[in-house]
């Protein structure tokens, strides 16, 4: 079974790369209202939760959200992949191919969490999970053909469908979480809230499809040639996954505290928004660089590289000397003065999030490339390293040894991504964390000057205020470049 190659004409194949910056921008921004619908739901439920349950609750998501990956990465990623490498004519089978491959893992995944919801509630030393667990699994399929969807209108650089169905699944997993916990369903009305937008999700990407002259068997083989592609990419997303969420875990299996628990998930949860912000320019990326590979133009792919490294330091530094500087008021805003606790550990997972932003990013190129020994090898040495940490430090150190060990696994895994693609992105990347880190300190300071300790709303205009002066003193550092700002200008105008 193959797919036919289209690559188009030199002026399509070049206004398809100036698309890039274009979906790059619409992807953070789908992303940033996704952030900002779920803090303001993790605000509202760690008020009405408490530490204990709000902790509960995280716990359950990051397991969730590991059986998730079979269903959100692997294949997803192979459906994007060809749907960008073949021509309009392969949708209907590659489609049909995608959705028949989906059921089968969503399947495998689902009846796997309801069996093993008992033995991982009492490895995490609280049975009271199971059941939840039990409830938080009706996700797995509904999130299953969200994501097809949404990968195959990737593939066809719809960008702006892909975007504005994000916008709409982010908005309505907050409401309907929110109406149900209010509601007075607690921890089980979030779970399922949560897994009801999975299907709004769903009904606002999908696009119908010619049935197409492919036959059953047709389709049932290349389904089954996508799952067997599918097995590096599906192998990197659980390694990262475990080392996501590996410290929450063990945080909970060996701290005895509900209360630390719940602190330490505050923290966590924070410390993904640079992750969390980037899936938007990586799902770009990908396709990106393989479109780049797939024109011949090495230099391109070399180029988004660099562009995407680059970003990647831009953004995270500067998150980390606001939360260096601002962390306690931070906390206190988004949570309550309950959660102020955690400000060490979230400073610490903040540094870990710039290893694992980079990382993600870099095993996005060498993914695109074909370089999937090199993405995996990074991938499950990182978290070899994070495990070994965290047995060692947690017993001894609890919440602020777990967010160590996190952060000096990450920045160990990020620096030796970026030396996987020297070769494209030379130490430009070197010079841009220089310039970042002095950038960075500046406005560190002056937050932390300028902040009083119990001024947490005065964040609302600190926050814009010093990101705008980042970029300035980035632009007199030579950083932020005429021809950085004209791609976003393009971007912003189309």
């Amino acid at each position: 079974m193959t797919l036919s190659a289209d690559t188009g004409t030199p002026q399509e194949r070049s206004g398809a790369r100036s698309n890039v910056a274009r979906g790059s921008l619409l992807g953070m921004v789908g992303q940033l209202w996704h952030l900002v619908t779920v803090f303001a739901l993790y605000a509202f439920l760690a008020r009405r939760l408490g530490p204990a349950l709000f902790g509960q609750w995280r716990v359950v998501l990051t397991v969730l959200v590991w059986f998730e990956l079979f269903i959100g990465t692997g294949l997803v990623k192979i459906v994007t992949k060809y749907v960008t490498e073949g021509g309009p004519h392969d949708r209907p089978r590659l489609a049909r191919a995608s959705y028949l491959a989906q059921a089968w893992v969503a399947a495998a995944a689902f009846t796997a969490l309801q069996l093993l919801a008992g033995p991982i509630a009492a490895a995490l030393h609280q049975p009271s999970l199971a059941p939840l667990l039990r409830i938080a699994a009706l996700d797995i399929p509904l999130f299953g053909v969200f994501m097809v969807a949404s990968a195959v209108v990737l593939g066809e650089e719809r960008f702006e469908r892909q975007a504005v169905s994000w916008l709409i699944y982010a908005t309505a997993k907050a409401a309907l979480i929110a109406v149900l916990v209010a509601g007075g369903l607690s921890v089980r009305g979030a779970l399922v809230g949560n897994a009801l937008s999975s299907l709004v999700g769903f009904a606002a990407v999908f696009l119908p499809w010619s049935r197409g002259d492919a036959r059953r068997s047709q389709v049932a083989t290349l389904s089954r040639v996508m799952l067997v592609a599918s097995v590096p990419f599906l192998a990197l997303s659980l390694s990262e996954g475990l080392g996501q969420s590996a410290d929450l875990w063990f945080v909970s299996a060996i701290v005895p505290s509900a209360t630390l628990v719940g602190l330490y998930a505050s923290a966590t949860v924070l410390a993904e928004i640079p992750t969390f912000l980037f899936l938007g320019l990586n799902r770009v990326l990908f396709p990106a660089v393989a479109r780049a590979g797939a024109d011949g133009d090495p230099g391109l792919a070399g180029r988004y590289a660099t562009g995407g490294v680059r970003l990647a330091l831009m953004v995270n530094v500067l998150i980390v000397a606001m939360i260096a500087a601002t962390g306690r008021q931070a906390l206190t805003l988004v949570y309550s003065s309950a959660y102020a606790g955690a400000y060490l550990p979230l400073l610490l997972l903040m540094i870990a999030a710039t290893g694992r932003t980079v990382r993600a990013t870099c095993a996005e190129v060498l993914m695109a490339e074909d370089r999937r020994r090199d993405a995996l090898t990074v991938m499950v040495g990182t978290l070899a390293v994070e495990v070994v940490l965290l047995l060692v430090l947690v017993p001894r150190w609890g919440l602020n040894g777990a967010a160590a060990g996190v952060a000096a696994a990450a920045l160990i895994g990020g620096a030796v991504s970026v030396l996987l693609l020297a070769r494209q992105v030379g130490i430009r990347p070197l010079a841009t964390l220089g310039r970042c880190a002095v950038a960075g300190a500046v406005v560190g300071v002056a937050l932390a000057y300028l902040t009083p300790a119990g001024a947490h709303l005065w964040l609302f205009v600190a926050y814009p205020l010093a990101a705008a002066a980042y970029a300035g003193l980035l632009m007199l550092l030579r950083e932020i470049r005429p021809d950085d700002m004209a791609a976003v200008r393009q971007a912003v105008r189309r």
